[in-house]
């Protein structure tokens, strides 16, 4: 099952989930929840293909699939035996991109561009954190230089509906602030939650700290932000993904938008191109108050 879940063989994975079921029915909780863990995104369609095979046993294998294993004595079918370390830990998966760009709007030039992101799945539970680095230089002089490091946390009280909270710190040198830090939390809802299609929606309240370079000052502001996450497997081999947020406040309103389409090479390495936007209705006077970066980046998931 490990390596069908390394390729995203969905496939494979189910025919390998329902053969060690067949094989070891007494570790059916754990096998269930191993799946699972190695391939949140298909914790359904491995659900489903595993209770069409084993009828009898639809209440454990939902159980098992949402984190919540029921114990033997609870059902019917014997003893279950414990589940192992790797089951129980859950699972972590992330990616290193590298690449260059050219930015429009405070800044006119191309630049090499770095970022990461890890993330972990375990039961209900889903957290990542992403980091982002930008910088590039023109005749010798810094002309960009962007920092970005985030980090969201979700918790499933359905199969569909969750909670989360998120930080977002964002240093752009030319952007006029100093730094921007934004929280959130509230709820979210999986609208569309397929192998070959996702979509996701949150909303909730925000609270912006921010320091204006040019004075110093220092802004609070509460608001709200919404938010939209789309993801299509085109094919095999391709996967385009759009993140989308809006976030209210008191002095501005800051607009998002990234469209991704990754393509694999070979094994874990894939290239993506990239086009990211961002809107600030506030933007401090001798800015611009829309930023756009093209990128075209090698990606190695992990």
């Amino acid at each position: 099952m490990a390596e069908a879940a390394r390729r995203d063989d969905i496939a494979g994975l189910k025919l390998a989930l329902v053969s060690a079921i067949a094989s070891e029915p007494r570790r059916l909780d754990e096998l269930v929840a191993y799946a699972v863990a190695a391939a949140p995104r298909h914790r359904n369609t491995l659900a489903a293909a595993a209770t069409a095979a084993f009828p009898a046993f639809g209440d454990r294998i939902s159980a098992a699939a949402n984190g919540a294993p029921m114990t033997a004595s609870s059902t019917t079918g014997g003893a279950v035996q414990p589940m192992t370390p790797a089951a129980a830990a859950g699972k972590w998966s992330g990616e290193i991109e590298l690449g260059g760009g050219r930015a429009t709007g405070n800044t006119e030039t191309e630049e090499v561009n770095a970022a990461a992101r890890i993330g972990y799945t375990r039961g209900p539970w889903e957290a990542e954190a992403t980091a982002s680095y930008d910088f590039a230089k023109d005749a010798g002089t810094i002309n960009t230089q962007h920092l970005r490091l985030g980090g969201n946390a979700k918790y499933l009280f359905t199969d569909r509906a969750f909670v989360f909270g998120l930080i977002d710190y964002d240093d752009d040198r030319f952007s006029g602030f100093t730094y921007e830090l934004t929280q959130a939390a509230g709820l979210g809802y999986k609208a569309i939650r397929s192998d070959d299609i996702e979509l996701e929606v949150t909303a909730g309240p925000a609270l912006r700290l921010s320091e204006v370079k040019a004075t110093e000052e220092q802004l609070v502001e509460p608001g709200a932000r919404g938010g939209l996450e789309f993801r299509w497997q085109v094919s095999d081999n391709a996967t385009f993904t759009n993140k989308a947020s809006v976030t209210w406040g008191d002095e501005r309103t800051i607009t998002e938008n990234t469209a991704a389409l990754t393509m694999k090479i070979m094994g874990s390495l894939s290239g993506r191109l990239s086009y990211h936007l961002e809107h600030n209705s506030g933007a401090p006077a001798g800015t611009e108050a829309t930023d756009t970066l093209t990128k075209a980046s090698l990606v190695y998931g992990f």
